[in-house]
Parts: structure tokens; C-alpha cells; sequence
């Protein structure tokens, strides 16, 4: 575009792009109303006693580190198996959690991979609170990440979720 447009159009570009947000944002309410709740946004990290607390369940990082007993099959080369159990109070009724182990770079990986061996305490989910809620989880991490923080989330107390630290 020659220089003669631009000088022509100086004004109107910048009006035209303030007016095309303008129209965007009442139209993308519906949008924004429905993201904020579906999405892990509040992370609730624990206390001094090792417990986070999210609406009435208190999850802690009861223990953490590589798996072993590593079974007749080994994971895959260049990954290294991660074992987190989950200890959980409060609530009356359990919640279903998904977990996942963020590493230093803020990769995550969710629990549990079909290359993945079988380990004999494996479970398939976590319960967050209830009677007996808690849990093993297992991940899969390549050798060169650092884990992090586990992160625990159950759809009903969205947009919080547990931020547990790896000691």
C-alpha cells in the first residue's frame, strides 16, 4: 500500500479498531460467562499443615516420589514413573478429581498412560473427600522434567483447585 493510503486512513484505522471491540465485547459476554467457572483459575496451595482446603475437602500430599517395584515391564526409555498418594478429609459425599504433576517448565501430565506398567496399589481414579477418599496415582514424566506441584481439580468446585508442591 502506497504512503498516500496510510496518510489518508491514519484516523480511520485506529476508530475502526476501537469500534470493532467495542461491538466484540457485549457479544462475547456469553463466552466469558462460561469460561470462568469450567476453567482451574483460583489454585489453593497448603497451609502449614500440608492440607489445601477447596469448599469443604482437604487434600494433602501424603507421599511422593519415583515408583518403585518397578514390574516385569519397565516404562518406556527415557521416562521415569512418578508415585503420588493422596490423602483426603471433609465432605460428604466423594468427588471425582482428576490429577495431574506439572513439572518446573509448567508442562503437565495427567495420571495414569496407557505405557504405564501395572503397579499393584494402582488405582483408576481419585476420590476427592468422602468416607474413603484419597488415593495412588501414578505418572509418566520424560527423565529430563522436574516435578513441581501436583495439581488436583473435581469439576464441582471449579474454578478453585488443589495446588500441591513435590517435597
Amino acid at each position: 500500500m502506497s504512503r498516500a493510503w496510510w496518510r489518508h486512513n491514519r484516523v480511520a484505522l485506529p476508530v475502526m479498531v476501537v469500534a470493532l471491540a467495542a461491538l466484540a465485547w457485549p457479544a462475547s459476554e456469553t463466552a466469558r460467562d462460561l469460561w470462568w467457572p469450567r476453567g482451574e483459575h483460583v489454585a489453593v496451595s497448603p497451609g502449614g499443615d500440608g492440607r489445601a482446603v477447596v469448599g469443604e475437602v482437604s487434600l494433602r500430599l501424603a507421599e511422593f516420589g519415583r515408583a518403585g517395584d518397578v514390574p516385569d515391564e519397565p516404562p518406556p526409555d527415557g521416562f521415569t514413573a512418578w508415585r503420588a498418594e493422596l490423602a483426603s478429609e471433609g465432605g460428604d459425599e466423594p468427588l471425582s478429581c482428576t490429577v495431574q504433576l506439572q513439572d518446573g517448565d509448567g508442562n503437565r501430565y495427567t495420571a495414569g498412560s496407557r505405557y504405564l506398567p501395572s503397579y499393584d496399589d494402582e488405582s483408576i481414579g481419585v476420590d476427592c473427600g468422602g468416607p474413603e477418599g484419597g488415593g495412588v496415582v501414578y505418572f509418566l514424566l520424560p527423565d529430563d522434567a522436574d516435578p513441581g506441584l501436583v495439581r488436583v481439580s473435581a469439576l464441582e468446585l471449579l474454578p478453585e483447585y488443589w495446588s500441591l508442591p513435590v517435597p
